[in-house]
């Protein structure tokens, strides 16, 4: 039904009218009509109770009238499409009736008074003086005071603390005094308290039964109940539709939303929207907010910025402060109608109107601001906490957790945050709890399994996909439980498949390990191609793996670096120690880059990846771009200090090795950093050579022998070397000269100088090997050639004596000249003595 344009002038016109005839009859006729949802009616009501106030004629009937116009939210019915001026009117209006029928000692009026000013608009609702009208209703024992101040206690309402003992005394006395609605409030606190469904399920039927009106049963609870607690859904329908058909604004919500989030099928979305749009005219606001929320974030043909904000405004007239949030929101962030100062505005109402979320997200714009608010954002922050918020222990907890506040990460804080927010019920606090108590607080503090697992299942209760990848972590690390890979794949999986797309990460390195049957690069690279559509930042580096080291697909250098191109785009370390190593190589066509190298190389090193701190330490040690000792050290013992164990062994060598690289060298130091290392299971020829000289440890030539033949297994050049002249010597083992070549062989192919010498030694000698002069002249030339003095002696004597060549004295002492200027002193002797003859 249309309404008057100007309320005030159809109002006195009404007055006018009635004015004339019976107040009595008029009454009457409305009483047994029973329509006061016709909003002519309703206002003809609201007219007739104006006229007997006015006359002094309040009857018992005008009374009946005056309750049957706030009965089942009829005022707000023909309150909610009105202007701002026609509100006004009709808010003004209700004031003035409502006072002159507590001027006439009905009691009744105290609780109406209460309601409207409950349920008004902005900027009329005024909660201490609503509280005050109840308080002093129950004074006067007004039933009806008593049990809507019983339910806030109950449940905490309307800035009540929370009493559930008096809360329900006051309920129950009001239903010995003859409240009607009494057994409705105590069944909803049944409904909301009870865990037996079958007692809920008798509550509800019980009260139903004793309803005599078709429209007074609880078909909104019944449809809850198989909708949320049974999961019956044609049982839902059913309530509900029922309860429709009685202008049960709350089954027109509940149908209208499980509609519009697909939970009940067989209606058009349209059919939903127009459920929660009557919802809304019969006084239940947040269906406002539900269609505000659902034309903003849904995808399907209905999505409507337009419409969120209309929706979201008639919410907002109403206090509801969330909808004051999304709307600023929206102007903040949604480009089509962004309005930064009109978002900010909505924003601080809400905060001003103690909004916890609004303070949340005040907070997150403090701290991504250019310069960054933290004081005023933990002001936010513990504000909510205070008020009770869930959300915003967590976000403070991130703030500790990250060293926001203060000087450094304060992890104890931040758990302590992340436990309150858990005890408050949100999901992301459960989550964090669970993962410190996997990982333990610090690395000092003991992770505790049972805990962890305990939180993890119970986020996982409530929808969490982390806590899943979670639990998997678990499966695969034996943490808790019983070590399993297939019941951690099955958690990843099922968290991948619920939009969790880092976990498809974790199924791509289960199959490229075959960890879980046989390996499936085919599979893995699937899982890494739907991590990185999905836009995670770790599958994009995995297919730029995959293309790299033909991990279920062909090789392609340019689509290995393109992704490793995207991934550094978000700053991910292993993609930029990927391209380093790339433009180190030359890898996919790219020339050598050292400016390149050492500028990716580096980016990761800043962020903390050990072995990107190794390579920086590496780069300065050897002179990649300039050689600095000083810088490379550095370096090296961070990545030591994150147990990078390759960085012991190049700090060991720095120490062992000196070449003048230290005033004051300390040899002896070596030792420890090697002893680091090999503690890791990396073992290089360094902790052999410190046990056969001494050097910070006692000499002990069994040792070095184990430790040359260990470093020799891993692969050392070096190692092998020292291991060949072990068994050259009989160092720490018997002599043997078949191994010994075996082993300097080994290492003079890997181009070891020294081991080239012995072994070219060894062919002249036929030492451990046939001899073959004519390999090891040649071998031994080309040693010689690198200014190895030895070398260059043992040539000029080859040629002296013509062993493997031609016997020639000039070679011969032209070989003695190059070793005696490389300091041999043999050579010396002997180039002196010729120089003694010439004079």
């Amino acid at each position: 039904m249309t309404l008057p344009i100007i309320l005030e002038v159809r109002y006195q016109e009404l007055f006018s009218q009635l004015s004339n005839q019976s107040i009595e009859e008029e009454t009457q006729k409305l009483l047994e009509q029973k329509d006061f949802l016709n909003k002519d009616e309703w206002l003809k009501g609201l007219v007739l109770c104006d006229l007997a106030l006015a006359e002094d004629k309040v009857t018992e009937e005008i009374k009946k009238l005056y309750t049957q116009l706030y009965k089942k939210n009829s005022n707000l019915y023909f309150s909610s499409g009105l202007d701002e001026t026609d509100y006004k009117f009709w808010f003004k209006k209700n004031e003035e009736i409502n006072d002159k029928f507590i001027e006439n000692n009905f009691p009744r009026a105290y609780v109406e008074r209460d309601y409207i000013l409950e349920t008004a608009r902005r900027p009329y609702r005024n909660r201490e003086k609503e509280r005050e009208y109840l308080l002093t209703g129950i004074e006067l024992e007004d039933p009806a005071c008593m049990a809507i101040y019983g339910y806030n206690l109950y449940f905490a309402m309307r800035g009540e603390e929370e009493n559930k003992i008096e809360g329900k005394k006051w309920i129950e006395k009001s239903k010995e005094l003859g409240y009607h609605n009494a057994d409705n409030y105590l069944l909803n606190v049944i409904y909301y308290t009870e865990t037996d469904n079958n007692k809920i399920l008798e509550a509800i039927e019980e009260y139903n039964k004793s309803r005599k009106e078709e429209s007074e049963k609880s078909y909104h609870l019944l449809g809850e109940f198989y909708l949320y607690k049974e999961e019956n859904i044609e049982k839902a329908k059913e309530a509900l539709i029922e309860g429709i058909k009685y202008n049960n604004p709350f089954c027109c919500y509940i149908l209208g939303i499980n509609i519009l989030n697909d939970r009940v099928s067989g209606y058009d979305k349209t059919e939903g929207i127009k459920l929660l749009e009557e919802a809304y005219e019969y006084g239940v606001i947040y269906a406002a907010n539900w269609l505000g929320r659902y034309y903003y974030y849904t995808q399907d043909g209905n999505k409507s910025i337009e419409k969120s904000i209309e929706w979201h405004e008639k919410a907002k007239l109403y206090y509801f402060e969330d909808s004051l949030v999304e709307l600023a929101l929206i102007y903040l962030y949604e480009d089509s109608v962004k309005d930064l100062e009109k978002g900010q505005i909505y924003l601080d109402w809400a905060v001003k109107e103690e909004s916890t979320r609004a303070m949340t997200e005040k907070s997150h714009l403090l701290l991504n601001q250019e310069v960054p608010d933290i004081e005023g954002a933990q002001k936010l922050l513990e504000k909510a906490i205070e008020l009770g918020d869930s959300y915003a222990p967590y976000r403070l907890g991130l703030m500790y957790e990250r060293g926001d506040i203060g000087k450094n990460p304060d992890y104890y804080k931040a758990f302590e945050l992340y436990q309150l927010s858990a005890e408050r019920g949100h999901i992301y606090g459960i989550e964090l709890v669970g993962h410190y108590y996997r990982i333990g607080i610090t690395k000092a503090e003991e992770a505790n399994p049972e805990k962890a697992i305990e939180y993890f299942n119970q986020a996982i209760e409530k929808g969490s996909e982390y806590a899943k990848v979670e639990l998997a972590f678990c499966y695969e690390d034996g943490f808790g439980v019983e070590k399993d890979y297939q019941k951690a794949y099955d958690l990843f999986k099922t968290a991948a498949e619920n939009g969790y797309v880092y976990a498809y990460n974790k199924i791509g390195y289960y199959e490229e390990d075959g960890l879980v049957g046989e390996k499936n690069d085919a599979k893995a690279f699937q899982a890494y191609q739907k991590a990185a559509e999905g836009g995670n930042i770790e599958g994009i580096y995995n297919v730029g793996r995959s293309y790299k080291y033909a991990i279920g697909v062909p090789e392609n250098p340019e689509l290995a670096i393109e992704n490793y191109k995207k991934a550094i785009e978000y700053n991910y370390g292993d993609a930029f120690i990927e391209l380093a190593l790339s433009y180190e190589t030359e890898y996919g066509g790219l020339e050598f880059d050292a400016q390149k190298v050492m500028e990716y190389m580096m980016k990761a090193a800043e962020q903390g990846y050990s072995f990107a701190q190794y390579k920086v330490g590496y780069y300065y040690y050897y002179g990649l771009i300039e050689r600095d000792f000083e810088k490379a050290l550095d370096w090296l013992h961070r990545s030591f200090e994150r147990g990078y164990p390759y960085a012991a062994l190049l700090i060991g060598d720095y120490y062992l090795y000196n070449d003048g690289r230290q005033e004051n060298p300390e040899y002896d130091k070596a030792f420890e950093y090697y002893l680091a290392a090999e503690q890791q299971g990396v073992i290089s020829e360094g902790l052999g050579v410190c046990y056969e000289y001494g050097i910070g440890t006692e000499e002990n030539s069994n040792e070095a022998f184990k430790y040359y033949t260990l470093g020799a297994e891993e692969g050392y050049t070096a190692a092998k070397y020292r291991l060949g002249t072990a068994y050259k010597y009989g160092i720490g083992t018997e002599q043997n000269q078949e191994e010994a070549y075996r082993w300097l062989s080994k290492a003079a192919e890997e181009g070891n100088t020294q081991a080239e010498y012995y072994t070219a030694l060894m062919l002249l000698e036929g030492e451990g090997t046939n001899q073959d002069l004519e390999k090891g002249i040649v071998q031994l030339t080309k040693v010689a050639e690198t200014e190895h003095a030895d070398a260059q002696f043992e040539l000029g004597n080859c040629y002296l004596m013509g062993k493997g060549v031609a016997e020639d004295e000039i070679k011969a002492m032209m070989w003695y000249q190059k070793a005696s200027d490389n300091g041999h002193e043999q050579a010396r002797k002997i180039t002196g003595k010729r120089e003694r003859r010439r004079r």
